[in-house]
């Protein structure tokens, strides 16, 4: 080795451009699985919200439709009374449509009539793809007889749903079924873009529910169905969030085909990386199977990587020692950051003795669902508790017990409070706070929490109540209005709470709202 130095140097200089080229194409990999888990992280959040929002436009319809059949009849002033404002607040919905089933010998009789709303009216289709049957013989219609907004979907009255094989096999199901039912893709009549929609039928009945698919043939009256326009659903629920560098497409299944319903782009680029594709599939949407489908570009991948990687391989062995020195130091600090950083925002949003969200952390979460629940008309409640005789349990046994059975509540009321959506909170000294969005029981869900925190049997004989430790709690459920604050909720509960305490403890008293929605 003496003899030969220059081979010492290339041995070197060999083992420090492979250390550099493994360690290169490590940091590469890794780099290409934080990528792609954010990519998918990124994909499923958009899905979700894109789910939420197919649900909640399901849900307006479903609502319109128990209004429509509590009508004794159908006219053309009820529906549109009916329909007009949700419309207004549901821009995802295109229209709203009724169409009765018409016989083919009362043709001419509807025909009539329709003719005293709408002048001019008349029945249309497109019945050449109905097998070759005229539709003269076809046994009965459904036509749009109500629509609304009528001025922008004035072309669809009078189309018979039937005369179309994709509508009619919708109808068909809905009606044998009685469940919602949504067509495939279709181009809409009273639309002249190439967007692509669909409807969703549900079907009327006369009298009570009917129960078997004879019955529901035999009392069937008619359809309201919805208009959606799938580009609507994307543009309420994600269309900001969709990074332009990734293609997004909803693709119906139902038929074991690809139906794309909905793209971003053109799938066909060159530049899509097709290997990295990843989907969603989505719960059923009034009997379709729907995916969301994502490909992202090669701009979405290189603008995430680093230039870590393509340093250490291009200045090699020579600085090999410095860049890892300045890598590991790098990352150190980085760990050090995040973990500073991560524990920063537990201690604010969290009590440092039982570890549940603190009062700050309560404040901010019941601001946030309030308003999730007054924009989309749901329940929140609150349940407001109380530790009984904690004081002379805190006086007598200590502060170390006191705040050991304080840790002891938490992880109790921890169990018994588990949906993500649910907070437990410590709100001051031995009382804690529920919030419940969207909870339809919640005296059922404070009641276990009383039970369970009874049942773990931490001893206080200096309890006025029971030998045991023990709680009482206020309940409050109610549907936010514009004009309700907040605090509405906490005092009301608060007011539940005092009374259960007042009227012997360890009870779960029930708040009467002072206000109402409207």
């Amino acid at each position: 080795m003496k003899r030969h130095p220059s081979l010492v140097i290339i041995l070197l200089a060999l083992i420090g451009l492979g250390l550099s080229a493994a360690l290169s194409r490590g940091l590469y990999l890794e780099e290409n699985q934080v990528i792609i888990s954010e990519f998918r992280a990124d994909v499923t959040q958009l899905a979700s919200a894109f789910e939420r929002e197919v649900v909640l436009n399901l849900e307006i319809l479903f609502a319109v439709k128990n209004a429509a059949a509590i009508l004794p009849e159908m006219n053309a002033d009820l529906f549109d009374r009916l329909t007009a404002r949700v419309l207004e607040r549901a821009p995802a919905i295109g229209a709203f449509a009724w169409a009765p089933v018409v016989p083919q010998e009362n043709r001419n009789e509807f025909v009539q009539q329709q003719q005293s709303w709408y002048p001019g009216f008349a029945l249309s289709g497109v019945y050449d793809e109905v097998a070759t049957t005229p539709v003269e013989h076809v046994p009965w219609l459904v036509p749009v007889q109500f629509i609304q907004p009528i001025a922008a979907n004035r072309q669809a009255v009078g189309f018979d749903l039937a005369s179309e094989k994709k509508r009619r096999a919708a109808l068909l199901r809905a009606r044998d079924t009685g469940q919602m039912i949504a067509t495939a893709a279709i181009e809409l009549v009273q639309d002249q873009t190439e967007e692509k929609g669909l409807l969703v039928f549900t079907p009327l009945y006369r009298g009570d529910s009917a129960t078997t698919p004879e019955d529901r043939v035999a009392r069937h009256q008619g359809f309201l169905n919805g208009v959606f326009r799938v580009e609507e659903l994307v543009n309420q629920s994600i269309n900001v969030a969709i990074d332009r560098n990734i293609l997004i497409q909803i693709v119906d299944r139902t038929e074991g085909g690809e139906d794309v319903i909905y793209s971003t782009g053109r799938s066909s680029d060159s530049h899509w990386l097709r290997k990295l594709a990843y989907e969603v599939p989505l719960d059923p949407v009034a009997g379709r199977h729907w995916v969301v489908q994502a490909m992202p570009s090669e701009a979405f991948v290189s603008a995430r990587r680093g230039y870590l990687p393509a340093l250490v391989i291009g200045f090699g062995f020579s600085f090999i020692a410095l860049l890892v020195f300045f890598a590991v130091r790098s990352l150190r600090q980085n760990a050090q950051l995040n973990a500073a950083k991560r524990e920063l925002e537990t201690i604010s949003l969290t009590d440092a003795l039982t570890g549940l969200a603190n009062r700050r952390h309560f404040d901010l979460y019941l601001e946030q669902e309030w308003a999730r629940a007054r924009r989309q008309r749901q329940t929140i409640a609150m349940v407001m508790l109380d530790i009984d005789n904690f004081k002379a349990f805190n006086d007598e046994y200590g502060h170390p017990a006191g705040d050991q059975c304080l840790r002891e509540v938490a992880r109790a009321l921890e169990r018994v409070v588990r949906r993500p959506t649910d907070l437990v909170a410590r709100y001051g000294g031995e009382e804690f706070a529920l919030i419940l969005p969207n909870t339809q029981d919640a005296l059922a869900v404070a009641e276990a929490c009383r039970l369970v925190i009874q049942r773990l049997g931490i001893v206080n004989e200096f309890s006025d109540v029971a030998p045991l430790i023990t709680i009482s709690a206020g309940v409050c459920s109610l549907v936010p209005t514009p004009e309700m604050p907040p605090d509405l909720l906490i005092q009301q509960a608060d007011e539940a709470l005092y009374e259960a305490k007042e009227t012997g403890r360890n009870k779960v008293v029930s708040a009467v709202p002072t206000l109402q929605e409207d």
